[in-house]
């Protein structure tokens, strides 16, 4: 059984979530328990009680910059990504939020990915959803998926986290491998993550 981490009082439910729905979240480290009333984002000063591998809290890296490119080695290397897609969004992602820490920011004002976040309703198995990344901003979830193909414009799953109250982006493979996140949806991303 998964070890739950000792970050506080954090249980995955948004504020946005209608109160009948209680969405559990596991990551690939395990549960992960978030609480809405706190209104605290995950951000990667949690990361060594969150991720629950390679990050030494007592040996935490003070130099926000090493920290940062330590959390997307270990996110990139120890969470399952399979799709080069995936490895691609971090490194975007993270090269954002050193360029970020470098102006001044604290590890406290950058979010955590948190990768694979599969979110279900009271568990069920039936209703489990699994984004590419998640992010908890303290009022609400945002999730991205990276599609490879424009059929996958409908997704049902995607259809069922906004009903739940998360803010959904969908980024097509394709233009995050030519554009990065120069496209609209990127920048809309960018914006919901604390990064324009």
């Amino acid at each position: 059984m998964p070890v739950l981490p000792t970050i506080g009082a954090i249980h995955a439910k948004g504020q946005a979530v209608p109160a009948l729905i209680h969405p559990h979240l596991l990551i690939p480290s395990g549960q992960l328990e978030i609480a809405p009333a706190e209104r605290r984002a995950l951000t990667l000063e949690d990361a060594p009680e969150v991720l629950q591998t390679g990050l030494d809290p007592a040996g935490y890296d003070p130099n926000p910059i090493e920290t940062a490119f330590h959390v997307c080695e270990i996110l990139r290397g120890q969470f399952k990504l399979q799709r080069s897609h995936e490895h691609l969004f971090l490194l975007l992602y993270f090269d954002r939020v050193i360029a970020k820490l470098a102006s001044g920011c604290t590890l406290r004002g950058t979010l955590l990915p948190l990768p694979k976040a599969r979110f279900s309703v009271s568990g069920d198995d039936q209703t489990a959803v699994t984004s590419d990344f998640a992010f908890w901003t303290g009022r609400r979830f945002v999730t991205v998926f990276i599609r490879e193909s424009r059929f996958d414009e409908d997704c049902p799953e995607e259809r069922l986290l906004k009903v739940w109250g998360f803010e959904v982006f969908r980024l097509m493979a394709d233009q995050l491998e030519t554009r990065g996140l120069t496209t609209e949806p990127g920048a809309k991303i960018l914006d919901a993550l604390w990064l324009l």
